[in-house]
Order: structure tokens, then C-alpha cells, then sequence
């Protein structure tokens, strides 16, 4: 057994070895850092599958101002073999953002704009959607304009038209909003393009230049710079990898892609020391710039919206945390501050991994915080219930939000959830009115009005919830002969591209962009599943088809992709 052991420690620090970097490390004699938190550190990259052969990143731990551990792994690009160092700039995707924002805030203090604009004192050419769209709105990501890169990933053009304009006209295209200014939040990279654009307008100088001049020069991040040309000069910076077909790492061509206000910042570990530092001792102005930056917005029903300048605002083991994430790709980044600790953790990588874990995970070893006790998941009991009662329960539920249908049946003890393309499950009665999964923390939660009525249901996952709405007993999905009449091409005003839709073997089918396919990883070619009436089940969303007071069909609407709902197609005559 010793033996075994002595091989299995042997083999673990080989591992560890071969994958940072020699001469990478910067752990400063007198922080107190622990030898042991090194090892966990390596060794939790070494599980990530990162070696001194494959492309890899940089972590760094900030603590009271200063750099307390830093240490590059892996290489910058796979095809020089140049390796990572503590030096090495890397795009920051998303995390980005918050450069964007502050950027906001200062033109705010400089008196040139106003959190309370309406958008369109700067783009009036913009659709007007009956409700004023504020500057304020576009920075908390509750504008409610659809997401640039769901537009663009349903067009087949992947995440971005490459440069703010294209994607700009594209935002622009729209003929409506997912959701009232500031009545939800919900992600939107669109908000931040135009942001970048109001930058300038405000500042009568070019985005990069202003973000430059104003914010990474007097706060002191000599290195970093912001990728917003093909021809720029991108030195001591790593290359995105992606995996082959083959599953190795290549260099990937999302480089080319030069957007901002988004992303493109490319950054390193002592650089973002000089901004972490700035949260503390603000170089920008005599103004509370931490406090600036963590603001929240109110939504329109008095909750709080949780993401504040290009920062989410939430906690980890009970400890309140101030981060943003990225991701393009072909990079993969995280910046986590815990200001009572005065702690903050850096993970940038030129692979796409999961950062934000590998960043909570690097959290632990430095402080405790005070977890909430989680009781081991406990698979609720069966409770006996009256088949009469399962029977009351059966029929068709429709989820609004994403234009699915789902059909609930009896069977004997328990109820069956199915829908096409998500599954068929059992659920088991808890009461008269919950029900359970035994395989994950999923519940249905059914009404009734107060007649006694089955009125709906919700889905219960977590935190979320999910409403359904009681359709009856008698609804039914189209007869084959009643499918043809839905064949014909699709077009989208809204994103440019028209979607056949073909019946053969007496079945629908819509065709997908390629790139939208593989992206979803689904076929191009997908059945377009009957549920009822005008409503069909597809692999991306609930699809409905529009008619006219002909009763023809017209076309269809895509209900819901995540960050971007109801996109409109109409039928080409």
C-alpha cells in the first residue's frame, strides 16, 4: 500500500511539474503564502488539462494592494511554442465590460452625458418602441434590445457581424424589444456595443483612444490595450485555442474579430493589480469610484437588479463578491473581488475552460467565508394520492415563455412529463399538489382557481421557475395531410436570412444556417414537431406560425432562444 502511495504522489507531482512554466512564478518572500496553496493551485490546473504541451493561462492572487501569488501555465501559442509568462496579455472577453462602463461614468462626472439619456439623443435613426431607452438601462442590461449575438448566431453568422457598425445596423434591424425597459434583466451584449458608440459621441474621440487616455493611463495599466483594428500590433499576447476534430488545440481565427465596448481588452495580471488597486484609491476624480461602479439599478417593480457597471454584484460562502466573466471562445477570464477581505482573483486563459470555478475554487483556499449548510439532497417521499386526482391533472400545459407544450398523463401512482425535444420523465406525487423527479432537484408545483379547477402548473429547478398554463384534455397535434400547407422559404427582415421549411415523408422540417446547427449542436435539418394548432416544438425554441384574417399562413415566430425572443419571419410568396 505505501508503495502504491508513494507512486500515486510521484505521478501527481510530475504532473504538476510539466505544467507551469519554469521561471513563471512570482510568489514574494514574507506574504505568508503557504507552500501548500501553490500545490493546490497547480494541481487544480493540472485537472483542468493544461500542460506545459497544450495552451493554458495565468492565475493571479491579489491581496492589500499587492501581487501575492502569480504563475503562468501552459503556452501563449501552440504553434511557436512560446510559452505563458506572468506578462502575457490576454483578451478579457466579457470581462471587458466594465472598462466600458467606467468609461460611462466618467463622461457622467465630466458632465458630457447623463445616466437618464434616452439612447436616442444619440442614435435617433434608432427604432422608437413606445418607450424611452436610457443610457442607465443599456449598463444594467435591462434596455430589453435583443442580444447582438443571438441575432447574429441565428442569422449563421455566429457571434458577430466583426466590427460595431455591422452589428450596430443589425441591433437597429428590429422591429421589437424581449421585454419593457427596466422591467427585467437579461443579458445583452447589444447594450454594451452601443455604449462603446456613445462613448464616442460624448467624448468626440475614437473608443479606444478615450479608454486609453482616461482610464488605463492614469490608472496605470501601461500594458494593456484594446484590440479594435485587423492590423494592430498585438505584442507579448497569447493566441485563443480552440479544439480540432481531433480534439487538439489550434489556433483559432476569432482574433480577426475586432468589436468593442464588449470585449478585445487584452490585459495582464499586473495591470489589473493597477485597476483592483483603483477601486481603493480612485486616480480618476475625487468621487467614490467603488461605490459608483457597484451601484444597482431598481427595476420597474421595485427589485433590485444584481448587476451593477459591467460587475455582478452577488456572494460567495457568504461573502459578498464584486466579478465579471468572459468568455469568446477562445479565451476564458475571471475577475473576482471580495472587498472585506481586500482579496481578488485573476484567472485568464487562451482556451475556453471554466474560469469562474477554478476562481471560486482559488477563493477557498485563501478564506473560509461562512457557507450556507447545504442538507444532503434527500429524495422527498412518495405520498399516496387519489388516481382520480392524477387523472384531473392530465393534459396539455403551455410554457408561454418558450412556446412549448407539454403533455402530463396518469399512470397507476404517478404522473408522466413529456415534450418534444425536452424528455420524458416520471414525477412522483410529494403531496396533492407537488410533485417530485428522483434523479434531480426538479419539482411541479400545480394550481388550481378557485373554482378548484386545474388551472396550471410551475416548473421548480433551483431558483427558477417556469409557468405553465392549462390547456385541457382535448388538443391534439396536426393530422400528416395538415402539414404541407406550412412548406415553403422563411425570410427575416429582422436578421436577413430566410429558413426553408419542407414537408416530405409526411413530416416538417426546418432548415437551419449550418453554423446556427453545429453551434446548437443539432441538425441542420430538424422536424418541426406538432404540438397544436400553430404551435410546433424545433431543437432551438417553441415556434408559432402567424395567419392572416384569410386564415393563410403568413409565418412564424421564434419564441424564445434565451437573449433574444420572438423573432419574426414572413412567409416569401
Amino acid at each position: 500500500m505505501k508503495k502504491s502511495g508513494l507512486y500515486t504522489i510521484a505521478l501527481l507531482l510530475l504532473c504538476i511539474s510539466a505544467t507551469a512554466n519554469p521561471g513563471s512564478v512570482n510568489n514574494p518572500e514574507g506574504t505568508g503564502l503557504p507552500d501548500s496553496v501553490e500545490i493546490k493551485i497547480d494541481t487544480l490546473i493540472a485537472r483542468m488539462g493544461i500542460s506545459s504541451q497544450t495552451p493554458g493561462g495565468v492565475v493571479g492572487v491579489i491581496r492589500e494592494g499587492r501581487i501575492i501569488f502569480e504563475k503562468a501555465y501552459g503556452q501563449a501559442d501552440s504553434e511557436t511554442k512560446t510559452p505563458n509568462t506572468t506578462s502575457t496579455l490576454f483578451n478579457l472577453g466579457s470581462t471587458s465590460k466594465q472598462f466600458t462602463a467606467a468609461a460611462i461614468l466618467l463622461l457622467a462626472k465630466q458632465k458630457r452625458l447623463s445616466l437618464k439619456d434616452d439612447i436616442r439623443k444619440y442614435f435617433p435613426d434608432f427604432p422608437d418602441y413606445g418607450y424611452p431607452i436610457t443610457i442607465e438601462n443599456l449598463i444594467h442590461h435591462t434596455s430589453g434590445i435583443k442580444s447582438s449575438d443571438g441575432l447574429c448566431l441565428m442569422a449563421g453568422t455566429l457571434f458577430s457581424k466583426d466590427n460595431r457598425e455591422g452589428d450596430y445596423n443589425f441591433i437597429a434591424r428590429q422591429k421589437s424589444l424581449n421585454f419593457r425597459p427596466g422591467d427585467e434583466f437579461l443579458y445583452s451584449n447589444s447594450g454594451y456595443i452601443l455604449l462603446g458608440k456613445i462613448v464616442e459621441k460624448a467624448s468626440g474621440m475614437k473608443f479606444s483612444k478615450f479608454i486609453e487616455e482616461n482610464i488605463f493611463r492614469p490608472v496605470g495599466m501601461t500594458h494593456t490595450y484594446i484590440y479594435d483594428r485587423p492590423d494592430k500590433t498585438t505584442v507579448n499576447s497569447a493566441t485563443g485555442h480552440v479544439r480540432g476534430g481531433d480534439q487538439k488545440f489550434e489556433r483559432s481565427g476569432y482574433q480577426n474579430t475586432t468589436l468593442t465596448g464588449i470585449s478585445n481588452v487584452y490585459t495582464c495580471i499586473e495591470d489589473l493589480l493597477q485597476w483592483d488597486n483603483n477601486f481603493y484609491s480612485n486616480k480618476l476624480g475625487k468621487w467614490d469610484f467603488s461605490k459608483e461602479m457597484t451601484t444597482p439599478e431598481i427595476l420597474n417593480n421595485g427589485d433590485t437588479c444584481k448587476y451593477a457597471f459591467g460587475l455582478d454584484i452577488s456572494e460567495h460562502n457568504g461573502l459578498r463578491t464584486i466579478s465579471h466573466g468572459g468568455g469568446t471562445g477562445d479565451f476564458s477570464t475571471q475577475y473576482t473581488q471580495i472587498p472585506s477581505e481586500r482579496l481578488t482573483v485573476v484567472c485568464l486563459f487562451n482556451i475556453s475552460t471554466d474560469a469562474t470555478g477554478l476562481a471560486n475554487k482559488i477563493i477557498d483556499l485563501y478564506v473560509k467565508g461562512n457557507p450556507k449548510h447545504v442538507a444532503a439532497e434527500v429524495t422527498p417521499e412518495k405520498a399516496n394520492v387519489d388516481t382520480a386526482l392524477l387523472q384531473k391533472y392530465a393534459g396539455k400545459y403551455l410554457d408561454k415563455s418558450y412556446g412549448f407544450i407539454v403533455t402530463i398523463t396518469a399512470d397507476s401512482d404517478h404522473l408522466v412529463f413529456e415534450a418534444p425535444y425536452q424528455g420524458r420523465f416520471e414525477i412522483y406525487p410529494s403531496s396533492d399538489s407537488l410533485f417530485h423527479v428522483t434523479f434531480a432537484d426538479l419539482k411541479l408545483l400545480f394550481r388550481r382557481n378557485n373554482k378548484g379547477e386545474v388551472a396550471g402548473a410551475a416548473i421548480i429547478q433551483g431558483d427558477q421557475k417556469f409557468d405553465l398554463t392549462y390547456l385541457g384534455t382535448d388538443i391534439y397535434p396536426l393530422k400528416a395531410e395538415q402539414l404541407s400547407e406550412y412548406a415553403g422559404d422563411y425570410y427575416s427582415e429582422e436578421i436577413d436570412v430566410t429558413y426553408p421549411v419542407t414537408f416530405k415523408d409526411n413530416k416538417l422540417y426546418i432548415k437551419l444556417p449550418e453554423s446556427t446547427a453545429q453551434f446548437c449542436r443539432v441538425n441542420a435539418e430538424s422536424e418541426l414537431v406538432s404540438e397544436c394548432d400553430d404551435y410546433f416544438a424545433s431543437p432551438v425554441s417553441g415556434i408559432e406560425f402567424t395567419r392572416n384574417t384569410e386564415n393563410e399562413i403568413t409565418g412564424f415566430i421564434i419564441i424564445n432562444i434565451g437573449r433574444v425572443r420572438n423573432l419574426v419571419f414572413g412567409k416569401v410568396k
